[in-house]
């Protein structure tokens, strides 16, 4: 599937050249940002910084492991943009090309050190199809290619057609979250390292909420990865 809508827009490229989708300048490639751009992504270094202010959302758990997010937030920026774009503008390809430049810089730490499979937050299926693409799933892979580790989309669902997260505030924001997720075959993931990966985490309440369905995998342990940690 990503084989092909990758040819897809080769060909597109050809009749209707790319530009970057935060400055606007005209790429010669493929991809959808520049190396300028990428490059100057604010980072939060949160592969070799342990303790974090993402680590500090899901610690109380005890199966989890680590955490990390690859950008921070900005509310008038390059990220708001990106995310703006990989999100509602139909442009999937941005999460995987800066998913894929956040494990190349990741492999140099520990940071999927005994990860046995990485499971992208999954979309309600009506959800899915009024997007038509899971920009969790495009960040999972742009990990996986670096790292080799294997996607899983098999064990973990989501069940129940959420009001976004954006749109609630305070205890509401709670209660939109409460058993979204349901969990299949637990038994084949008996004692495994899990990497659950979103594309933005805020609270951390909808992560919370998948981890929760995952108390069936019995002795597995759990890390997470987003693109990016927005403090609001």
């Amino acid at each position: 599937m990503f084989v092909m809508m990758w040819l897809g827009e080769s060909v597109l490229s050809v009749f209707y050249p790319r530009v970057c989708v935060i400055c606007g300048q005209r790429m010669d490639t493929n991809e959808h940002i520049c190396a300028d751009c990428m490059h100057s992504l604010p980072r939060t270094e949160h592969a070799t910084l342990r303790n974090n202010r993402l680590e500090d959302l899901f610690v109380k758990d005890n199966r989890f492991v680590r955490g990390a997010a690859f950008l921070f937030y900005d509310d008038d920026g390059s990220v708001r943009r990106l995310i703006h774009e990989l999100k509602y503008a139909e442009n999937p390809w941005l999460a995987y090309e800066v998913a894929y430049a956040a494990a190349l810089e990741y492999a140099t730490t520990d940071f999927f050190e005994g990860i046995d499979s990485i499971v992208p937050i999954p979309l309600h299926p009506h959800r899915l199809r009024t997007r038509g693409y899971n920009q969790s799933l495009y960040i999972a892979k742009g990990l996986s290619d670096v790292t080799n580790i294997p996607i899983d989309v098999q064990h973990l669902s989501r069940v129940r057609n959420n009001p976004q997260q954006a749109l609630k505030v305070g205890e509401e924001r709670e209660r939109n979250v409460v058993d979204i997720f349901k969990t299949s075959y637990p038994e084949e993931m008996y004692r495994k390292h899990i990497l659950l990966v979103d594309d933005v985490i805020t609270s951390g309440l909808t992560i919370r909420s998948a981890m929760n369905a995952m108390k069936t995998f019995k002795g597995c342990s759990i890390s997470v990865f987003t693109l990016v940690h927005s403090k609001r």
